[in-house]
């Protein structure tokens, strides 16, 4: 596995970066600044950051001391020189987009990412003049026949949501890079803390920060993370488009990323034993978990994460009825579309985040009735097992 560390490592980073407080007097957490609009001194201060010569806060779309915090720390985390935080991870990746491409352009992407990625690709970005082309996963190999002179951005996730697949990220960035093409990453289920693909040849991250960021299921927020030639344009078109976060989240925001590495770590424990649980349970048709060592994920996942993720799917055996009687039947973990919480989560991805996609979509996508998705919490693991077990046996 990957074990090089920043300095600082990523646990002190959780605590401290964006908030600290030495040499001076001040609230030992981040305050609130809950306010939409700042005072200036004079209007000589107005002039000067009209002009671009002042650091000052003027309105809270354009940044906010909690924000900014918030902001910093993400950034600190993915190793990234800047990052604009958004009000959904759907927002980071619309502004993401749209900060990188302009009518005309092309982005392609792999077929193999969330649902609602795929729909703001083909249902919005469409609108703009922005058209994509979705490389099934099969295709990767050979992902320069996709790309051509309009091509400006090209989109990758992993693992992938809900099969957990794992693609090559250097191998992909350099594809990409070769033709002068931004390659964008969304890093929601690795998180900072298991894989960091600006270290892999990503020039943008993006994250669901609603997800592991936040880590307790009551904040909604996105983040995109890079290089400032990337993310200067991302921020502006975020300010310009209205798709800010709220100080009161980002306070959120900074409170769950202080025990991200340890949610982590607990949770991709979980994942482990509740993967080596159902890989034997003889109602279970397959496992995809890419620490798995028969996963054809497993080697790339060794190469590029520090663990094997907090997500674990698979196919019940009676298809979609047997799916939904396991799921009725589940006493701690709870039906939720969402995940990355403290609390163990059902999905049925089917009903959820790839509802109203085409037979043939979800056949390409391995996605079927039968495809059920967990994300671990920070429970027992003997807890959660047995729940699991007593479901299955009324399936």
């Amino acid at each position: 596995m990957n074990t090089k560390k920043n300095f600082p490592s990523d646990p002190t980073i959780c605590v401290h970066a964006g908030e600290d407080r030495h040499g001076r007097s001040a609230p030992l957490t981040t305050e609130i600044a809950q306010t939409s609009v700042f005072t200036l001194k004079n209007v000589d201060e107005l002039r000067r950051y009209a002009a671009g010569k002042a650091d000052v806060y003027l309105y809270s779309r354009y940044g906010n001391p909690t924000i900014r915090a918030a902001e910093e720390k993400v950034a600190a985390l993915e190793a990234g020189e800047s990052c604009v935080l958004t009000a959904s991870g759907m927002a980071a990746e619309m502004v993401t987009a749209l900060g990188i491409c302009k009518a005309g352009d092309e982005i392609v992407s792999m077929l193999d990412i969330y649902g609602g990625t795929i729909k703001l690709f083909n249902n919005v970005l469409t609108r703009c003049g922005i058209k994509t082309h979705l490389v099934p996963f099969t295709e990767l190999g050979k992902l320069a026949r996709y790309f051509n002179r309009r091509t400006r951005m090209l989109f990758l996730e992993s693992p992938t949501n809900p099969t957990l697949r794992c693609v090559d990220l250097q191998a992909m960035a350099d594809e990409a890079h070769r033709r002068g093409i931004c390659v964008v990453v969304d890093n929601t289920f690795a998180t900072p803390i298991l894989q960091k693909p600006l270290q892999h040849g990503a020039d943008v991250v993006v994250h669901s920060a609603t997800k592991y960021l936040g880590g307790h299921s009551d904040l909604t927020a996105g983040a995109a993370i890079g290089a400032k030639k990337w993310i200067d344009p991302i921020r502006t078109m975020m300010i310009q488009s209205g798709g800010c976060s709220d100080p009161g989240v980002a306070y959120l925001l900074l409170r769950g990323m202080k025990t991200l590495e340890v949610r982590v770590e607990r949770a991709c424990i979980n994942a482990f034993h509740v993967a080596e649980f159902l890989r034997e349970h003889p109602k279970v048709a397959r496992v995809m978990y890419p620490g798995l060592v028969d996963s054809p994920s497993h080697p790339i996942a060794l190469r590029q994460m520090r663990d094997f993720g907090m997500m674990v799917s698979f196919d019940i055996k009676g298809g979609g009825s047997a799916a939904e009687r396991f799921i009725n039947a589940l006493k701690t973990w709870y039906l939720a579309t969402s995940l990355g919480g403290v609390e163990s989560t059902v999905s049925y991805p089917l009903l959820s985040s790839h509802v109203g996609l085409s037979k043939k979509s979800l056949r390409l996508l391995d996605v079927s009735a039968a495809t059920v998705r967990l994300s671990l919490g920070i429970e027992d693991s003997a807890d959660l097992i047995s729940d699991l077990a007593q479901a299955l046996s009324r399936a």
